[in-house]
């Protein structure tokens, strides 16, 4: 669900257009967001909006879409979000401009509005972090005791940092081939994957205690904690950390 302070401003070209979009954000599971709309033509003649805006909505076509976009991109630092006719063009011309997204007009639904808005919040707020984050990512990747992971949307290991051969007893190689349920403990296999899809539904990041089994079969507490990865506003993959709880982390050899 989306936060609540969300701020959207919607620039229109017509006020049916303006009403069928009210109507679908109204229609949304959004539970409170402040709407601010201002028709086209004062943009285009240099007028302002009231609020700082988290997204921009622009109903508009051709030349005049492509006109509000480049208008917008040079006083907002937000998203923009172009709901057009269902043309290639017309798609192609709003994403040659800047815009973050589109939605067909006549395909708009409350499910996919929300979506895209979401999207577009979350990944302008990743860019903005994105140079301080990919500092100390790189760092934070393999000088960390907590075992950080990638999977892809069937649980299936995609990258996986140095610390999950201390873990688990498993190398890097042998945790790329395997699904997760390979490493959870059985009674917690199914919670997990609920918890995905949970995020698949609500766009929220999953946390929970759970247990691990070693590959020497040494049961390890550790909370679990994970958030989607979005490509161009899809979800793509999970992103997740564990670290062990208690005194488990010094794994012992069998025998």
């Amino acid at each position: 669900m989306l936060d609540p302070s969300l701020k959207v401003l919607l620039v229109y070209d017509s006020p049916d257009s303006r009403t069928q979009i009210e109507e679908v954000l109204n229609s949304s599971d959004i539970d409170e967001f402040r709407l601010e709309c201002v028709p086209s033509q004062v943009i285009i003649q240099g007028g302002s909006h009231n609020e700082v805006p988290d997204v921009c909505l622009v109903e508009s076509i051709g030349q005049r879409a492509a006109q509000l976009i480049i208008t917008l991109k040079a006083t907002l630092h937000c998203p923009i979000i172009v709901i057009t006719w269902n043309s290639g063009d017309e798609v192609l011309n709003a994403l040659h401009c800047g815009a973050t997204d589109c939605l067909i007009r006549n395909q708009l639904t409350a499910p996919r509005l929300e979506e895209a808005l979401f999207a577009a919040v979350e990944q302008a707020r990743t860019q903005a972090t994105l140079g301080q984050y990919e500092r100390w990512y790189l760092s934070l990747l393999e000088n960390t005791s907590d075992l950080i992971f990638t999977q892809d949307l069937e649980g299936n290991f995609s990258s996986i940092n140095r610390a999950a051969e201390k873990l688990t007893g498993y190398t890097q190689d042998e945790i790329l081939g395997m699904n997760f349920r390979q490493i959870i403990a059985p009674e917690y296999a199914e919670l997990v994957w609920k918890s995905t899809l949970r995020m698949l539904e609500d766009r929220r990041p999953s946390s929970r205690d759970l247990a691990i089994i070693s590959k020497t079969w040494r049961r390890i507490p550790v909370r679990m904690s994970s958030h989607l990865v979005y490509d161009f506003g899809k979800p793509i993959g999970v992103q997740g950390v564990m670290r062990a709880q208690g005194r488990t982390v010094m794994l012992r050899a069998a025998g």
